[in-house]
């Protein structure tokens, strides 16, 4: 690749594509298949021995419901595809409803297995899909379209469906930041265990190449090990502690009420796990979305995300080899050059113009600034498509001469059709009737101070602007009330102990690569950008009973102030105020109901 040669400020030539990275590679050892399992996966993965591939070949409905399974089990999705999708149709006699099925249902098992062998024996053949679809047409036509005529657009009309394997939460949170273009899928620490080891016998944890054979390594590999052992060794106790603090309810079946007191079990001690533990994840996305996902992971100042962007443009090449060829051009280093100065320019302006003077964090939120008349605004752009042949200024002034009283009723009525001519309506049912788009003329600037768990859940809303300050131990930790009571709480405190003065050590020479030390418990900051559409979904989404307490009283609290400030706007914001301790048994209770009516 050629090297950049116009002058950059802090750079002038990028890390070349192909620098080796192997240093900052994740530990993987390749799952082992069968000759004959690995006939079914080769015709539908890009690969079966590396952490990460593309999805093929199959219904967009598969996909997504094996995407889905994936976020709650501990299994490889390869494995999940085998398991659930091909042994139940290779082998539909053993499934366990075979001897209820009527004959002509069992003639059709046969049929749908002969079918299936058939298309894998088709793909599977020398020059597999390619044979049936002309795949090099359609190569060779963007290829000379992107020539002629440079119109990136049509890289948005062709979808990749992605896995990554055991990337750090680090990465995890940069590849999701991702806004436009492609839809993240993340392993949930609510359902699945981290006190699993990996094949080779070791925690699910990343180690930063940065910190390899240096003076840190061995500190950093015992403090994480400290804090996946008291992870480990407090899960049994602690669902014990849960059971007894909830007794099980009259209204309870014993799968509702193993499962919600799961889920609270896996909510309050994954506060332990650190920032470098590892995750699955699945991702949709178009070509073009692609390409930029790679530029920003290859300009990153962390050796694991340029690994990551390396590999993603790596494995793309072999499916999409049209999509990802700009990256590794003299245009993409540029991008890629521009995007790392940008960063370089950025914390040294802070540095050289800001007073480094620690803030005190509020509980939770705090709103610097909104659009003052907001009901203006929402109301003479909701207004502006209902005429034809009057200016949107001229609308403006017509509304504001209005007062605010005529505003407000003006705004009930629009919000009223939400309930659909009923006088009252629940959240549930209510909250997928979106506000109208003119609700995104008003904007929101909310600073937020969160658990680390819980800005993992509240960062991945896609319709805003947002960003972070570096994950840090600086602000303190926050543990559920439970925890605090509990017999466990003296084990937490020293594990959190030990980890923020291992983290204060690192940070002084490394601050990119001591966020990877940082524990969930404690609180990260960064700031939302929210239109008064996006304060509505957030609001009636993540206050519901289902939601983690903490991250509820971070949305509760924005919505008051959204209230304070825009009374009018925010009438009928559906927040709910209770306080959930069991935030999933209302749900379990409900999911009992959907299985007793299908018979299950």
């Amino acid at each position: 690749m050629a090297k950049v040669s116009r002058k950059k400020r802090y750079q002038t030539t990028p890390l070349p594509f192909h620098e080796d990275l192997s240093k900052f590679a994740i530990p993987y050892t390749p799952e082992k298949f069968s000759r004959e399992e690995l006939r079914f996966l080769n015709p539908f993965f890009s690969n079966t021995d590396k952490p990460i591939f593309v999805v093929q070949h199959l219904p967009e409905e598969v996909i997504g419901a094996l995407s889905s399974r994936y976020s709650r089990a501990t299994q490889s999705l390869r494995r999940l595809f085998l398991k659930e999708y091909i042994d139940p149709i290779i082998n539909p006699e053993k499934q366990k409803d075979w001897e209820t099925l009527a004959l002509k249902e069992r003639k059709e098992s046969f049929e749908t297995r002969k079918a299936l062998l058939e298309m894998i024996e088709i793909l599977n053949s020398g020059g597999g899909i390619d044979k049936i679809v002309n795949i090099q047409r359609g190569r060779k036509f963007f290829d000379t379209w992107l020539a002629q005529y440079g119109d990136d657009s049509i890289a948005e009309l062709g979808g990749i469906h992605m896995c990554i394997e055991g990337l750090s939460m680090v990465a995890t949170k940069e590849l999701q930041d991702k806004r436009v273009g492609i839809s993240p899928l993340e392993k949930s620490t609510r359902y699945v265990q981290y006190w699993e080891k990996r094949i080779d016998g070791e925690y699910q944890y990343y180690v930063p190449g940065e910190l390899k054979g240096t003076e840190f390594e061995k500190e950093y590999v015992a403090v994480m090990n400290d804090l996946f052992d008291t992870y480990s060794n407090s899960a049994e106790g602690y669902m014990g502690y849960i059971k007894g603090l909830y007794p099980k309810g009259e209204d309870e079946t014993p799968r509702s009420f193993n499962g919600s007191r799961g889920a609270k079990r896996f909510d309050d001690i994954r506060d332990l796990l650190p920032f470098s533990t590892q995750t699955n994840c699945a991702f949709y996305g178009n070509g073009r979305a692609f390409e930029d996902l790679i530029t920003r992971c290859l300009a990153h100042p962390l050796g694991e995300i340029r690994w990551w962007g390396q590999q993603i443009c790596l494995e793309l090449e072999h499916v999409v080899p049209s999509f990802v060829k700009r990256p590794q051009t003299e245009r993409g280093a540029e991008s890629q050059l521009y995007r790392s100065n940008i960063q370089i320019v950025r914390e040294e302006l802070a540095r050289k113009n800001l007073y480094k003077k620690l803030s005190k964090p509020q509980k939770w939120t705090s709103l610097v600034s909104y659009t003052s008349d907001a009901d203006v605004e929402v109301l003479a752009t909701y207004l502006f498509s209902g005429l034809t042949g009057v200016s949107l200024k001229d609308i403006y002034k017509q509304v504001k001469r209005m007062g605010k009283t005529k505003r407000k009723q003006l705004l009930t009525e629009i919000l009223n059709e939400r309930k659909f001519g009923k006088k009252s309506a629940e959240r549930p049912e209510m909250r997928f009737r979106k506000v109208p788009r003119a609700f995104e003329n008003a904007h929101y600037l909310f600073e937020l101070w969160a658990r680390g768990g819980d800005y993992r859940d509240l960062q991945r809303h896609r319709q805003l602007t947002q960003d972070r300050q570096m994950f840090t131990t600086l602000w303190g930790y926050d543990l559920e009330r439970e925890v605090l009571k509990s017999p466990y709480i003296s084990d937490f405190k020293k594990v959190l102990s030990r980890a923020d003065k291992f983290y204060r050590k690192i940070a002084k020479v490394m601050p990119h690569v001591a966020q990877y030390i940082v524990p969930f418990a404690y609180l990260q900051h960064w700031y939302f950008d929210v239109t008064a559409r996006e304060v509505y979904w957030i609001i009636e989404l993540r206050t519901g009973p289902q939601g983690r307490p903490h991250y509820r009283a971070i949305c509760q609290d924005m919505a008051k102030k959204a209230i304070e400030a825009s009374p009018a706007l925010f009438q009928m914001l559906m927040t709910d105020w209770n306080d959930y301790s069991l935030s999933r048994r209302e749900s379990e209770k409900k999911i009992d109901k959907k299985l007793k009516a299908l018979g299950k």
